[in-house]
């Protein structure tokens, strides 16, 4: 399923202790980015293709989101 954020869409009240968005799995990539930030406001969305190497290091203000060809969130995006 393809998501896309639109006028009728509720934002989630932001979630500081929020670690993982399984919800945006299948949705395309801005609007999880924008549903991630708009969950947790401190962190940088970062986006890589599927396949790509995850940088090293844990980073408590970054978000990595893996996506496919067609530019749709393929995993679950995950603090660190």
């Amino acid at each position: 399923m393809v998501r896309r954020l639109g006028e009728d869409d509720a934002f989630p009240t932001p979630d500081p202790t929020k670690t993982s968005w399984p919800e945006v799995v299948g949705w395309d990539e801005l609007p999880a980015g924008i549903w991630i930030a708009n969950d947790r406001r401190e962190v940088t969305v970062q986006f890589l293709n599927l396949g790509e190497t995850r940088p090293p290091g844990y980073n408590p203000r970054r978000v990595i989101v893996f996506v496919d060809a067609t530019l749709h969130v393929a995993l679950t995006p995950l603090l660190g």
